[in-house]
């Protein structure tokens, strides 16, 4: 008797690269994913973009531009000049496609990759010249019509002018602006203001890629996690915190580890010696902790000084140090934190 399995669905199955789940799902909208499929399952068949609009329901001009997408961060490659083809079966996904050259009119397109934005040296394009940009450039045309479905409104003439500068005049691809802009909407701030700020900092600091995007987005969810941690150990009231502050709450929590629980001892030597609350203290205590490899609250009473560690062991009170050698330290300013700036 022949038997086989009844697969149903599966019977009929095609590969979708790892890099469009990994890295795209932020950015990609449903057109973009959906012309990635419908490309994927018909891959090394001959096909045009009319067919494909109207198979996956869009328009030509909406289908081109999901298109331009792939193309653009390299999951679908040109074989034909003008024409969107996907990759052949097996076959790796090609480097985006050299840019288009400019019209003899328009302004000439700055370095990919400066070393520093030049926001005071550089005007922003006109309103022709953004229409000029986002006829001949895909991904520009791309980039303004996701803006404004992630805002949720029609972008004014300024800020279009904003995203088109940004890119082509900051270094910043379509995909690290957007990643921009879903900060800016976590941060319930939809003015364009605000993102060029945010974006500006971040082609200062080099974030040019979505790789380096999305740890720049991990090192400041890290950095919010540690300061509520300081928070709740010292009982400071939730707020933002200074860059200094921002420093101590990395350094004491991400650089050395230390628990909450350190960190309220600590707090607690500061105020019973002190009367207030001041991080500098509390940072020359944590200090000398870490250098001592004093990681739990039993460390710090064996590492106490004899005339200490009966009040620390009692009460978990009791200086580790003295009260004249914490003001010969605080004469000098604390360190500067100035690389953990804000965005």
């Amino acid at each position: 008797m022949d038997c086989q399995l009844n697969l149903g669905a599966w019977n009929s199955v095609f590969a979708v690269p790892s890099a469009v789940v990994d890295q795209h799902l932020k950015l990609a909208g449903s057109a973009q994913l959906k012309v990635l499929l419908w490309l994927l399952r018909h891959a090394g068949e001959p096909s045009e973009v009319e067919d494909l609009a109207k198979a996956v329901g869009l328009s030509r001009m909406d289908a081109a531009d999901a298109l331009q997408y792939w193309v653009e961060v390299g999951i679908l490659c040109r074989e034909e000049a003008g024409s969107l083809t996907p990759p052949k079966k097996g076959a790796a996904a090609a480097a985006p496609a050299p840019a288009q050259p400019e019209p003899e009119n328009q302004r000439p397109e700055p370095a990919s990759k400066p070393a520093r934005h030049i926001a005071v040296d550089t005007p922003k394009p006109t309103s022709e010249e953004v229409n000029n940009r986002a006829a001949s450039c895909g991904d520009i045309a791309f980039l303004l019509q996701e803006a404004q479905l992630r805002l949720g409104r029609l972008l004014s003439p300024a800020e279009t002018s904003t995203l088109v500068w940004l890119h082509d005049y900051n270094g910043l691809p379509s995909g690290v602006i957007l990643m921009v802009i879903e900060f800016a909407l976590s941060e319930e701030k939809k003015n364009m203001r605000y993102i060029e700020k945010v974006a500006l900092n971040w082609a200062n600091e080099e974030i040019d890629t979505v790789e380096k995007a999305e740890r720049k987005l991990n090192e400041i969810h890290t950095s919010r996690k540690n300061w509520d941690k300081l928070c709740k150990a010292v009982g400071i009231s939730p707020r933002i915190p200074s860059t200094r502050e921002e420093g101590y709450a990395d350094r004491w929590f991400g650089q050395w580890g230390f628990s909450s629980d350190m960190v309220r001892l600590a707090y607690e030597e500061c105020v019973d010696n002190t009367g207030k609350l001041h991080l500098g203290y509390i940072n020359k205590v944590l200090e000398r902790w870490e250098r001592a490899g004093v990681r739990t609250p039993a460390d710090a009473v064996a590492a106490a000084k004899p005339s200490t560690q009966k009040k620390l062991a009692g009460q978990g009170h009791g200086p580790s140090f003295d009260l004249e050698e914490y003001d010969r330290m605080t004469s000098v300013m604390p360190p500067s934190f100035d690389e953990h700036t804000k965005p």
